[in-house]
């Protein structure tokens, strides 16, 4: 028998400390799966809710690369007046041979009473009620004894509680903060490209770049984001040097791997409206550039075409590279926090005089690299390679 834990809520928006908590209640093995159910029309609306159907898809894009969490519809597909006990029957009736826990915090223990035909509610679920360190132990063991006396089965974990508030995203996400502390970055960047909450995003301005930087520290390792810095920094040198935009070469490098550090599964969502090739979608190395052009333009506010151009190709290169596309792809090789590797001093010469024969000396020796490692070159770089071999 499989345990489900149900995570109810409107998710307006969801949040980390709704995948904190599905993690602990995980973690403990009191569940083997969690159910996020948002809400489709509760009983007591609210005049921020957002559209059932989006805050449906943020959850889906929230557990992204959470093998244990699924998102359900069950609510969100049914008319009328949503409550939990006809939830909770559909629940049984579909999942007859699983045990439904219903995952709660202490301020919904005591407000239990409250539910509609809460005694059937106790007959289809148990409780597994989410305390924070210091709770009330007593009072609360009080109160489970009331509800055990009925019939319910009540268990308790101590988890602590991240202080993060929806209202407060929501607040945020109008004055156009970053909200990098509070929500997965898929989620962020629906907020934005759907305008949420008031969000600014869309207005066809690029986010500052201090913001940006706090964003990246966020969500890169240390690694990942000094090598970003280096790239920012080379892209901007070699625009200079070859009379590229400056500033559009710095901000394609600053923002060239902001999706790096996300899971396969998070990158394959992120660019889930794009045509993916089945090689694309099974790697890391690959897909990381493609959900980057779509992170820097729903989370970063990035909507010039060359910029997103030089994130999308940095990776594979393609056929007719623009300037841009060709500075960023080297700039990405040649940094200076790079380990050294054979070749790569005769590249960084190369990148002082000629992009075109860069370039061309960076796609062999990406071709090199790949053979020394038993694997084929992907179809795009091929493509480039046989382009530039013959210009």
């Amino acid at each position: 028998m499989e345990k489900i834990g149900l995570l109810g809520g409107s998710f307006n928006p969801v949040h980390d400390g709704h995948l904190h908590l599905a993690r602990a209640a995980l973690d403990s093995g009191r569940v083997d799966r969690v159910m996020f159910v948002p809400t489709g029309n509760p009983p007591h609306k609210h005049e921020e809710l957002a559209d059932k159907q989006c805050r449906y898809e943020m959850v889906e894009l929230a557990l992204a690369g959470e093998p244990d969490m699924e998102a359900s519809r069950e609510e969100i597909d049914r008319p009328g007046v949503i409550y939990t006990v006809d939830t909770l029957h559909r629940l049984r009736e579909k999942m007859p041979q699983n045990e439904l826990i219903y995952l709660i915090g202490a301020d919904t223990l005591r407000q239990l009473e409250t539910w509609r035909r809460i005694d059937e509610v106790i007959t289809l679920c148990g409780f597994l009620v989410m305390k924070r360190p210091g709770e009330d132990e007593a009072g609360m063991e009080i109160l489970a004894q009331h509800w055990r006396a009925r019939g319910a089965r009540i268990d308790f974990l101590t988890a602590e509680k991240m202080d993060i508030s929806s209202t407060r995203i929501r607040e945020e996400a109008a004055k156009g903060e970053p909200l990098t502390d509070e929500v997965p970055l898929l989620v962020e960047g629906y907020i934005r490209s759907h305008g949420l909450y008031g969000s600014n995003q869309g207005d066809g301005s690029s986010m500052k770049r201090d913001k940006m930087i706090y964003k990246l520290k966020k969500t890169l390792d240390a690694q990942r984001f000094e090598h970003t810095l280096g790239v920012e920094e080379t892209a901007r040198k070699m625009a200079l040097m070859f009379g590229a935009d400056v500033e559009k070469a710095s901000l394609a490098g600053l923002l060239h791997d902001c999706a790096k550090c996300m899971t396969l599964a998070q990158m394959v969502k992120a660019a889930r409206h794009l045509p993916l090739d089945p090689v694309m979608k099974e790697s890391k190395a690959l897909m990381h550039a493609v959900a980057g052009m779509c992170i820097a333009q729903t989370v970063y506010g990035v909507t010039d075409p060359e910029v997103l151009g030089a994130i999308r190709w940095h990776t594979t290169g393609r056929p007719g590279m623009t300037q841009l596309e060709k500075i960023i792809y080297l700039a990405d090789v040649i940094e200076p926090n790079r380990k050294p590797y054979p070749g790569l001093e005769e590249l960084r010469e190369a990148c002082l005089t000629d992009l075109d024969e860069a370039l061309l000396m960076a796609l062999r020796m990406s071709l090199e690299h790949v053979r020394q490692q038993g694997k084929t070159l992907h179809s795009d770089t091929m493509a480039a390679l046989a382009y530039y071999e013959l210009e």
